[in-house]
């Protein structure tokens, strides 16, 4: 009986002793985000398209984004700043067995988009076809806090 009461004063001073509030020794430092990562990535394009003068083309190449969050102060509007650099290559092919000089469409833009935590923002882009003066190609990409994509590829008139 004795050691069961020397084991049950035992127990109560263990659990008030480590049930106490830890003291902390370090500074509190301020804790800051990391950095979102720079995406860089390559979205593949090979798909049939109507040209409006040339009928049923095919597009091949690719599309070669950078994506980067801007650490800014938050917006109040809840939105991310996104730095959105596009370069295109890629060639328009003819299916209609036309003879005709290469079709070749290059381009280059840097874009500040802004987008909801959840969002998907729109980007439209014209890029010109070299020996095209009639038509350019038109793209909306989609993008969004984790990257970029295609929604939208299109061979649409010059505008004057």
């Amino acid at each position: 009986m004795k050691n069961l009461f020397v084991l049950c004063v035992l127990m109560g001073i263990l659990c008030l002793c480590s049930c106490g509030d830890n003291i902390p020794t370090d500074p509190i430092t301020e804790l800051k985000k990391p950095s979102p990562p720079i995406i860089h990535d390559k979205i593949q394009i090979c798909c049939e398209i109507i040209d409006p003068m040339a009928g049923v083309c095919g597009l091949n190449g690719c599309a070669e984004y950078t994506h980067q969050i801007i650490n800014q102060p938050a917006n109040p509007n809840g939105l991310c700043t996104v730095l959105l650099n596009l370069q295109m290559y890629s060639e328009l092919c003819s299916r209609c067995m036309m003879v005709h000089p290469d079709w070749f469409i290059r381009g280059y833009s840097e874009e500040t988009v802004y987008v909801s935590e959840e969002g998907i923002a729109l980007v439209t882009k014209q890029y010109e076809i070299t020996n095209r003066f009639d038509v350019v190609l038109k793209v909306t990409y989609l993008v969004t806090t984790n990257g970029a994509g295609i929604a939208e590829l299109m061979i649409v008139p010059m505008q004057p």
